[in-house]
C-alpha cells in the first residue's frame, strides 16, 4: 500500500459514515436519559403550575366564582386535577414517541390530500377549456367591443337604473324611512352584550370544530392515549434496537418529535381546562384551537399575563363602536414552566447542547454521503479513465 493510500483512507465517506454512526449510537442513550429526566421534572412541575395559573384566572373572575356553591367548586377543582394528571402520564418518552409517529401520519396525509386537490383543480381547468381553440392572429382596435358588450364586464363602473338620467323615465319617490322607536335606540346601545354573546357562541362552535377535527390525532380527553400506555413501553434493553435511530439525522429528526409531540400534549390539556371553565361559566369565551398554536408559535401580539395564561384583546363584531373584548385564557406552554424552574431550565440547557453537537453530526453526514454519491457516480457512469489514442 502507497503512501498516498495510507493518506487518503481516513477521508473515505463510507469509513466516515461508520464513524459517524457509532458516535451517534454513543449519543443517543445520553439523549435518551435526558429526555426522560426533562419530562420527569415537567410531570412533577405539571399540577402546581396549572394550579396557580388557574388561581390567577379565577382571581379575576371572582364574581362569577362567588356564585358557584362549595360542592361545585370542588367538583370542578376535581375535574381539573383529572385532565392534569391524566396528561402527566402521558408525558413519556414512548408515548411521546407514538404521538410524533401520528403528527408525522398526519402532516402526510395532508400534503397528499393538498396535492390531490391541485391536481384535481388542474385537471378541471383544463378539462372545461373549449375543444376548438382560435388560432387566428391578434385583432387590435382602439374601438370598444360594441357588439360584445359582455366583455366590457367588470371593467365599466356598474350604474342603477335610478341614477341614469333618462327623460323619459319619471323619477320614482322613494319610501319613507321609518321612524325609529325610542326602545329599540336604547336596546341597540345597549347592544354590547349581545356582541359578547354572540363572539361567545362563534368561539364555542369553532372549539367545537377544531376538537372534532383534532380527535383523529390527539383527543383531548387522553382517554384513548391512556389506554395504549402499557402497550408503547419498551424495554430498557431494546432502547438503541428499537426506539431511538443510529444516523445524525434521524436522530435529530426524533428529537424535533418529541419536541412537537409534547407541545401538542399540553395544547390539548390547556384547550380541555378552558372547555372545562366555559362549562362552568368562569368563562364567556372559548379560544379555538388554532389560535392556542398561533399564540405558541409567536403569530399573535398577546398582552401581558401571568404565567401558562393567554390574553388576547379582539374586536367586537360591530366597527363603529370603539370597544374590544379582552379575553384571558389557560396556555400551557413550556418556556413558562422553564422560566419558573430552574432545574427544568438546566435540563433544557443540556438538551440544547446536546442539539447543537447532533447538528455538527448532521452537516458531516450529509458532506459525506454527498461524497459517497459522487464516488458511485464517477464508479457506475465512468469506470475507466478516457484514453487517447497512440501513434
Amino acid at each position: 500500500m502507497t503512501a498516498e493510500t495510507h493518506s487518503t483512507s481516513g477521508y473515505a465517506p463510507k469509513e466516515q459514515l461508520r464513524r459517524l454512526q457509532k458516535r451517534c449510537r454513543r449519543l443517543a442513550p445520553l439523549l435518551y436519559r435526558e429526555q426522560a429526566l426533562y419530562l420527569q421534572l415537567l410531570r412533577n412541575l405539571l399540577l402546581p403550575s396549572v394550579r396557580n395559573a388557574l388561581g390567577h384566572l379565577l382571581c379575576e373572575r371572582g364574581q362569577r366564582l362567588s356564585r358557584m356553591s362549595s360542592e361545585q367548586q370542588a367538583e370542578l377543582q376535581q375535574t381539573f386535577d383529572g385532565l392534569i394528571q391524566r396528561c402527566s402520564s402521558l408525558m413519556t418518552v414512548e408515548q411521546l414517541m407514538d404521538l410524533a409517529r401520528r403528527l408525522q401520519k398526519e402532516a402526510s396525509e395532508f400534503r397528499q390530500q393538498a396535492q390531490r386537490e391541485v391536481s384535481q383543480s388542474l385537471q378541471a381547468d383544463a378539462e372545461s377549456e373549449p375543444q376548438e381553440i382560435n388560432r387566428g392572429g391578434i385583432e387590435l382596435s382602439l374601438s370598444p367591443p360594441i357588439e360584445h358588450p359582455d366583455l366590457l364586464e367588470g371593467l365599466l363602473p356598474r350604474m342603477d337604473a335610478a341614477v341614469v338620467e333618462d327623460p323619459s323615465i319619471e323619477p320614482v319617490e322613494e319610501p319613507p324611512q321609518p321612524v325609529q322607536d325610542p326602545i329599540d335606540s336604547e336596546s341597540s346601545a345597549d347592544g354590547t352584550t349581545a356582541d359578547f354573546d354572540l363572539l361567545r357562541s362563534l368561539f364555542l362552535m369553532a372549539g367545537e370544530a377544531m376538537q372534532q377535527g383534532d380527535s383523529t390525532s390527539e383527543p383531548v380527553s387522553f382517554e384513548s392515549d391512556a389506554s395504549r400506555l402499557g402497550a408503547s413501553v419498551v424495554p430498557a434493553n431494546q432502547l438503541e434496537e428499537e426506539l431511538l435511530p443510529s444516523m445524525p439525522v434521524e436522530l435529530l429528526n426524533w428529537l424535533d418529535g418529541q419536541d412537537a409531540a409534547l407541545s401538542r400534549r399540553i395544547r390539548n390539556l390547556s384547550h380541555a381546562l378552558n372547555v372545562e371553565l366555559l362549562r362552568a361559566g368562569l368563562v364567556s369565551s372559548l379560544l379555538p384551537t388554532t389560535l392556542l398554536d398561533a399564540a405558541i408559535a409567536g403569530q399573535l401580539q398577546a398582552l401581558p399575563s401571568p404565567s401558562n395564561l393567554l390574553r388576547l384583546k379582539l374586536p367586537l363584531p360591530i366597527p363603529s363602536q370603539d370597544q374590544s373584548l379582552d379575553i384571558l385564557s389557560v396556555l400551557v406552554r413550556s418556556a413558562d414552566l422553564e422560566y419558573d424552574n430552574g432545574s427544568l431550565r438546566h435540563s433544557r440547557y443540556r438538551l440544547r447542547q446536546h442539539r447543537s453537537n447532533l447538528l455538527t453530526m448532521v452537516q458531516q453526514q450529509r458532506h459525506w454521503q454527498s461524497r459517497l454519491t459522487s464516488l458511485e457516480v464517477q464508479s457506475q457512469w465512468w469506470p475507466n479513465p478516457p484514453t487517447t489514442a497512440q501513434d
